[in-house]
C-alpha cells in the first residue's frame, strides 16, 4: 500500500503532498492532466514502466530536474530523480542510492483503467496484444527478458528476409534465425497459453454484469499454433517461406495473434454493442487484478483514469463495490456523497 506522495518539479507540479487511505481514493478537479499527472506518478516505478517513458517528457517547464517520492505502508520509501541537462536517473531507496532493479522488485504493482481500455475489443489486435503482454510483464519478471529478445529475434529474422530477397545473402542463412525464433516463441506461447487458459476458466463470471441476461461467454485466443508450439510454428515457417521473404514478414507467432469473446456464440467484436462490450472489459481488467494477485502473490494498486465516466449507474456500482479489496486510485471532475477520502486539487 501507498501512504504518501511527494512531487516535485514532476509534470505541472512545482511542489505537492498527497496522503492515502488503503481504501479507495478520489482524486477530483476539473482539469483532467493534473489528475492524470497523479495516477502517472503512482505508476512511474511499477513493473516494466521505467523502460518505456522519455523522463524529458516529465520535467516541470523551466526546471532541470524532477523528484518523486513514495512512502509505503511497510516504511520503505522510494524515490526517483531525473536531471534533463545532465540526463542522469537516481533511484533511492530509505535514503540510499540503489538500482532500478532493486526499485522495481519492490514496488507496488499497478493496474490502469482508462477510456482508451473501453475501445480495445474495437481497436487494432495490437491493443489486445498488449493488454495480454502487459498483465504477463505485470506478474512474471522473466517474460519482460523473453519478450524483449522475442522481439529481437523477429527483428533479425525480417531483416534477413529482405536482404534475402534484395539477392544479398543466400536463403540458407535463415535456418539460423528461424530456429532462434522457434525457440523464443516457444517460451513466449507458454506463457500465453497459461494465462488464455485461466482467462476462458474465469471469463464466465463477467455474467453478473449483463446482470445475468447473457447464458454464455467464451474467451476465443487467435492463433495458427493448433497441436504442437514447436512442430507447429516449424512447418508453418518451412511451407510459408518464399512468401515472407517476397513481404519480409514473418507470418506466424504471438506478434501477430489475437482474442476475441463470444456473447450466446456471437462475436464481441463485430456484434456486440457498446454496453456488452464495457461490461466485457471491466470483467477482463478485473480477471487482470485477480490473476496477477494469484500468480504474483501480492495484491496490485489500482489506478481509475475517468473510467467510471464511461459507465451507467449500474455498472459504476458493481465496480464501486469490487474495488473495497483493494487501494484503488480514481480520478474524477466532481464529488459525490459514496466517494469517502477525497483529493480536491483546487
Amino acid at each position: 500500500m501507498i501512504q504518501k506522495l511527494k512531487l516535485k518539479n514532476f509534470r505541472n507540479f512545482d511542489l505537492a503532498e498527497f496522503l492515502f487511505c488503503d481504501e479507495k481514493n478520489f482524486i477530483i478537479w476539473e482539469n483532467w492532466k493534473w489528475k492524470t499527472n497523479i495516477l502517472e506518478a503512482l505508476s512511474l516505478l511499477s513493473a516494466d514502466k521505467l523502460n518505456k517513458i522519455d523522463f524529458k517528457n516529465l520535467v516541470w517547464e523551466n526546471w532541470d530536474t524532477f523528484f518523486i517520492e513514495l512512502t509505503k505502508t511497510s516504511w520503505d520509501i522510494i524515490s526517483i530523480s531525473f536531471n534533463k541537462e545532465e540526463n542522469k536517473k537516481n533511484y533511492i531507496l530509505n535514503w540510499k542510492k540503489t538500482t532500478k532493479s532493486k526499485i522495481k522488485s519492490i514496488t507496488t504493482k499497478s493496474v490502469n483503467f482508462s477510456p482508451i481500455t473501453m475501445n480495445m475489443m474495437y481497436l487494432s489486435p495490437s491493443l489486445r496484444r498488449e493488454f495480454l503482454d502487459w498483465i504477463l510483464l505485470n506478474t512474471f519478471d522473466k517474460y519482460s527478458i523473453a519478450i524483449k529478445e522475442y522481439k529481437n529475434i523477429l527483428n533479425s529474422r525480417n531483416k534477413t528476409l529482405k536482404a534475402i530477397k534484395d539477392w544479398k545473402i543466400s536463403e540458407s542463412e535463415l535456418d539460423f534465425w528461424d530456429n532462434k525464433f522457434i525457440y523464443i516463441s516457444k517460451i513466449i506461447y507458454n506463457y500465453r497459453f497459461w494465462l488464455e487458459k485461466y482467462l476462458k476458466e474465469n471469463i464466465t463470471e463477467a455474467r453478473k454484469y449483463f446482470f445475468w441476461k447473457i447464458q454464455n461467454i467464451e474467451f476465443i485466443y487467435k492463433t495458427k499454433i493448433i497441436n504442437n508450439i514447436e512442430n507447429d510454428i516449424k512447418e508453418y515457417l518451412a511451407k510459408n517461406r518464399q512468401r515472407d521473404i517476397i513481404l519480409s514478414s514473418t507470418s506466424i507467432g504471438p506478434h501477430i495473434d489475437d482474442f476475441d469473446i463470444l456473447l450466446d456464440w456471437k462475436s464481441l467484436i463485430e456484434f456486440a454493442s457498446r454496453w456488452e462490450t464495457k461490461s466485457i472489459i471491466i470483467q477482463l481488467k478485473f480477471l487482470e487484478i485477480k490473476f496477477i494477485e494469484k500468480y504474483a502473490n501480492t495484491k496490485p494498486i489500482l489506478l481509475i483514469d475517468d473510467f467510471l465516466s464511461e459507465l451507467d449507474e449500474k455498472h459504476k456500482n458493481l465496480i464501486l463495490d469490487e474495488l473495497n479489496w483493494y487501494q484503488t486510485f480514481i480520478t474524477s471532475i466532481k464529488n459525490q456523497e459514496n466517494y469517502k477520502n477525497p483529493i480536491i486539487l483546487n
